[in-house]
């Protein structure tokens, strides 16, 4: 395991401070330095946590044998962000079961996002969401929420506007949590 880089010190605060030790831990098995792009802040619990728009680890350098099944979710959501869309891809289906409250931001941001195979396994998969800790983030980050639908609508519009909206993987998705957030709550 390698010394965290202090560039890379910045993802953990893609997590809430509970999770403090656990994302050190995953940060501390990336093997090699990231550049500090963008970020995007979302609430999560009592705690705002800035997730990167995009990071260039190469996973295939990933040791993750040692991490707890915790960390290795934690690693799962940080690869979402990877700039390479199959990474990113790879890396969704192994949270989208996730019942950790901390794992939304994550999925929801890749809606908003332009590679349509990546919304398409969202999409196929949103049986699997758990209604309770979707709908607490979304009632929990409106603007956030807003921006990623007004992103759907502007890919759409862009790239695969001869598909009707109705048929489009994105708006289909929008449709059931906008439904999560409408239903009452279990």
């Amino acid at each position: 395991m390698g010394a965290m880089s202090d560039s890379d010190s910045y993802l953990v605060n893609a997590f809430p401070s509970a999770l403090r030790d656990d994302a050190l831990r995953v940060v501390s098995v990336l093997p090699q330095t990231s550049p500090n792009t963008h970020s995007f802040c979302v609430e999560i619990g009592n705690d705002t946590v800035w997730i990167p728009y995009r990071i260039y680890h190469d996973p295939t350098l990933i040791d993750s044998a040692s991490l707890t099944p915790t960390q290795n979710e934690l690693l799962a959501c940080l690869l979402t962000r990877h700039h390479d869309g199959l990474i990113r891809e790879a890396y969704l289906s192994k949270i989208l079961n996730s019942k950790q409250v901390w794992v939304p931001p994550f999925v929801v941001q890749l809606v908003g996002e332009y590679v349509i195979e990546i919304i398409r396994s969202i999409r196929d998969s949103v049986q699997y969401l758990d209604p309770g800790v979707y709908r607490a983030f979304l009632t929990r980050n409106p603007l956030f929420y807003r921006t990623t639908k007004a992103r759907v609508i502007s890919y759409w519009n862009c790239y695969h506007r001869a598909e009707r909206s109705e048929d489009y993987a994105g708006f289909q998705v929008l449709e059931f949590l906008d439904r999560l957030i409408m239903s009452p709550r279990a």
